[in-house]
């Protein structure tokens, strides 16, 4: 299933990017390493769920579900 992507809307100097809008590769996982960056987090401590700035209602819970689905596919 390797379908090309639609570049009519994209300028002419962006087309040696196109594999970055490629949705296929999008969805695969980088190679693993031998060492991982990883934020230890303290014992018990709960951490609580605040935005950096004000947002609607509606990209609130965008968001949450953004992440959500990334938390569970492990892309974060």
């Amino acid at each position: 299933m390797n379908k090309q992507v639609n570049l009519s809307t994209v300028p002419t100097e962006y087309y040696k990017f196109a594999d970055v809008f490629n949705k296929a590769k999008a969805e695969i996982l980088t190679l693993y390493y031998l060492y991982d960056l990883q934020i230890k987090l303290k014992h018990r401590i709960k951490l609580s769920i605040r935005t950096i700035y004000l947002l609607s209602t509606t990209k609130q819970e965008a968001l949450k579900e953004f992440i959500s689905k990334n938390l569970n596919t492990r892309f974060i």
